[in-house]
């Protein structure tokens, strides 16, 4: 069984700079740990003047370096936060974010707990096979790390200006660098660039981040992933009124406290300051009003439409159901069900009963449409062929690496080519978003840089090439993403793979400041190969479109996450409705299809945000 090490440092006793709610807030955390079913969890604290910046250090070293593979190893910062600038590659905002320790606030005293130096602590553990967690309520939290003022309603911040007795004798912002092979998940109150706020709840002070978090908790039960904890945090933090939006750094459909993997839709619908909403936006492919998502549970079937998109999320009406005040707490996955957005076109040819065959399970899918019966709207959309015969079919029309012959010789095997057809539209959809106001992607550029291995040059067509070396070494590059735009965006890279796979891993979602670059991978270098099963034989080439995506505020990152194609782990594409079937932008019925419901609406207009793209060609 799982066993949880636990380390919560609640510091409301700053020299100088007093908070209220911090103890308040980890102690609440603690008891909803104890309260758990299972292995009694392995817990130490630290509050106030306890909480020294050694004290810290040995807890993360010496209590959460003991967890081992299977265990869950968790910190709970209740406490200041600071920032200062920086000119190190790796910050992408150009600040550098610390959690203040009790002994930090002395003058002369102890330096702060930089970003750089925790992260690699606990990604250090996370290497050792530990699921790591890291809930941080301070100020700038969102950089992996509360000045104390009273606001008009009584509202606290959590944060102190950077102290000179801060800087260390290592190189600014530095640290070493992250291990392979182990990432940490960040619960942050707020942004990197924000500030954190406390005050009275329910007669105590509390931090607002940790008490909507732990509420959240509380009603979600076991078997809530990260996801939709934050989702709810987030929706309560934001009913205050502050500026303050938490954020996630780490896999949505990871289970709370566990990590593992749990059948999850990648939108969820939940209550907030503005009405309904879904985590769906312009950004993810949604075009227009009158789109619907569609929930299923034990209270049956139902739908919700969308009235405004935005650039992140959509507001939605429900129809023909009313929302209880039991719905307001939760957060509901849900489904698109019909989607303004045109299906790719499917033409057929081969022996006729295999043909027939494959008709039928294509129309099964609305991410598909049959040529010449596609809906009105599908000039221009993805055209996928598919000959079919002698027990095989073979599934052409994609941009990637050809697909292997499907074999064909029942209504299951049919259901399968069409899982391949429907998965290779979601990634062509991931691929080709682009918002039709190109100013914002006009504004922001990929670049890709040699590094230390391998040779980069530039073809005819565009494609940056990039070549093993003679000796057979992966080539290696830096890529980075520059923002031109006068203004702070929030970026993610997309790397793209002729695998039809999709992952944000080289950069997953941060804020770049203005004239800044945002490097994949904090600036290590990106190690380019070909594909297992690939024979490295001179001429042998992939290929993988990196493509960034900015907004001004972030983007639920769980659409754009697909694995590489493969016919032995089907992706879902093609399944109905449901929480469990992960289907992304699949459900998918344009304006005039036949079951006659119209989707459409009017276009929305242009949105903040943009995209960039850059091709690169591996080659031996």
């Amino acid at each position: 069984m799982r066993t949880v090490y636990a380390l919560f440092v609640g510091i409301d006793d700053y020299p100088g700079a007093p908070l209220r709610g911090c103890v308040n807030d980890v102690r609440a955390a603690e008891t909803w740990l104890r309260g758990r079913t299972g292995p009694e969890p392995r817990v130490r604290t630290l509050y106030d003047a306890r909480a020294t910046r050694a004290a810290v250090l040995a807890g993360l070293e010496e209590h959460l370096g003991r967890s081992g593979p299977g265990d869950t190893a968790l910190l709970w910062f209740s406490g200041h936060g600071s920032q200062s600038p920086t000119s190190d590659p790796g910050e992408a905002t150009g600040w550098s974010q610390a959690l203040v320790c009790h002994d930090s606030l002395v003058p002369g005293g102890q330096p702060v707990l930089r970003d750089t130096e925790l992260g690699a602590l606990l990604d250090g553990i996370a290497a050792r096979g530990t699921h790591v967690v890291a809930v941080l309520d301070c100020c700038h939290s969102g950089g992996a790390t509360r000045e104390y003022a009273e606001g008009p309603d009584g509202a606290a911040v959590r944060g102190v200006p950077w102290q000179s007795w801060w800087h260390t004798g290592s190189r600014e912002g530095g640290g070493p660098g992250r291990p392979e092979g182990g990432r940490h998940v960040l619960l942050a109150a707020c942004r990197p660039q924000e500030l954190a706020h406390e005050k009275v709840i329910d007669g105590r002070t509390r931090g607002l981040f940790s008490h909507a978090l732990l509420s959240a908790l509380d009603g979600l039960g076991p078997t809530t992933t990260y996801g939709e904890a934050h989702a709810l945090a987030h929706a309560r933090v934001r009913v205050s009124g502050h500026v303050q939006h938490p954020e996630l750094r780490g896999p949505e459909d990871g289970g709370f406290l566990s990590g593992e993997p749990m059948p999850a839709s990648p939108f969820l619908l939940r209550h907030t300051a503005w009405g309904w909403e879904v985590n769906c936006g312009a950004a993810h492919g949604l075009r227009s009003a009158g789109a619907e998502f569609t929930l299923s549970g034990a209270a049956g079937e139902r739908t919700v439409v969308v009235r405004d998109v935005r650039t992140e999320s959509a507001l939605v009406d429900p129809v023909d159901w009313q929302p209880t005040a039991e719905d307001e707490q939760v957060a509901h996955a849900v489904t698109p069900s019909a989607l303004a957005f045109p299906p790719a076109v499917v033409t057929l040819s081969g022996e006729p009963a295999a043909v027939r065959l494959v008709a039928e399970a294509v129309a099964a899918v609305p991410a598909l449409a049959l040529e010449p019966d596609g809906p009105p709207g599908t000039e221009g959309a993805l055209r996928l062929h598919v000959e079919a015969g002698y027990g095989r079919a073979r599934v052409t029309g994609g941009a990637g690496y050809p697909v292997p012959d499907l074999p064909l010789r029942s209504p299951a095997d049919a259901a399968g080519v069409t899982d391949c057809l429907a998965h290779i539209a979601r990634w062509h959809h991931i691929r080709d978003l682009a918002n039709p106001d190109p100013l914002l992607s006009s504004l922001v550029r990929i670049t890709v840089e040699e590094a230390s291995v391998g040779g980069l040059s530039h073809s005819a067509d565009g494609e940056v090439v990039c070549a093993y070396t003679p000796d057979g070494r992966e080539p290696q590059v830096r890529v980075g993403i520059h923002n031109f735009s006068g203004r702070q965006l929030w970026a993610v890279l997309l790397d793209l793979t002729d695998g039809y796979a999709s992952s944000p891993h080289l950069f997953e979602g941060e804020f770049i400041g203005d004239g800044k670059v945002g490097w994949a991978r904090r600036g290590q270098p990106v190690w380019l190969r070909l594909p297992p099963g690939r024979s490295t034989v001179r001429g042998a080439s992939t290929r993988d479109w990196l493509k960034v995506i900015v907004a001004e505020d972030e983007l639920n990152l769980a659409p754009f996450r697909l694995p590489a194609w493969s016919s032995a782990a089907p992706s879902g594409a093609r399944l109905s409705p449901a929480p469990a079937g992960g289907g992304g932008l699949l459900r998918l019925i344009g304006a005039g299809a036949k079951d006659g419901r119209d989707a459409g609406g009017p276009a929305c207009g242009a949105a903040r945000w943009g995209t960039a793209q850059v091709v690169v060609r591996t080659q031996v």
